[in-house]
């Protein structure tokens, strides 16, 4: 993971970009190695979260009206579902079960600090993400709204998933989700 930004007001500290390092690596371990047990460790129980998913366009014009569909690039159709944790699970598990292997990479990372003070720390993390795996793949950026108050237990509050093709101002933020 590259982390940019580095110098700015607003950034993180190189402690704590270190610790969303190794937290994304075993982030994305998990979802390699289809560890449900803890991705649902690392989920707060009331999370945000905003998966997409890059669809071939269908053959009859009425797909967009009958399903969340907030764009159309191209021939692919980008659907998008917000989930709770219990759902997000589900969805996984079921999409677990259908792939012989999962690969992701991250190519760059941009840390926001949202909150740093006694009591929280809340920090929101933009990473380029490629996806692989045996039946699916896609370029996108993902980002995650990150509790680090108990550093042995940091929360994923917020995660949105978007497409490469999106603009970059128009990206979810930690603005989006904490004022």
């Amino acid at each position: 993971i590259l982390c940019n930004n580095a110098s700015e007001a607003d950034s993180a500290t190189l402690e704590v970009r270190e610790t969303l390092v190794s937290f994304m690596e075993n982030y994305k371990t998990a979802y390699c190695l289809e560890r449900i047990d803890y991705i649902e460790k690392i989920f707060s129980d009331d999370a945000v979260i905003i998966r997409g998913m890059l669809l071939d366009a269908p053959a009859r014009n009425d797909y967009a009206e009958k399903h969340i569909t907030l764009s159309n690039k191209g021939k692919q159709i980008i659907h998008y579902n917000r989930d709770n944790k219990q759902e997000y699970l589900k969805y996984l598990k079921e999409s677990f079960a259908r792939k012989e292997f999962i690969n992701i990479r991250f190519t760059e990372a941009d840390v926001q600090t949202l909150v740093k003070a006694a009591d929280k720390e809340l920090y929101g993390i933009q990473l380029r993400q490629e996806y692989y795996s045996s039946n699916y793949s896609d370029k996108g950026y993902l980002f995650l709204m990150i509790d680090f108050t108990d550093k042995e237990a940091p929360l994923i509050m917020v995660r949105t998933w978007q497409p490469n093709e999106e603009d970059m101002d128009k990206l979810y933020h930690g603005g989006y989700f904490f004022k």
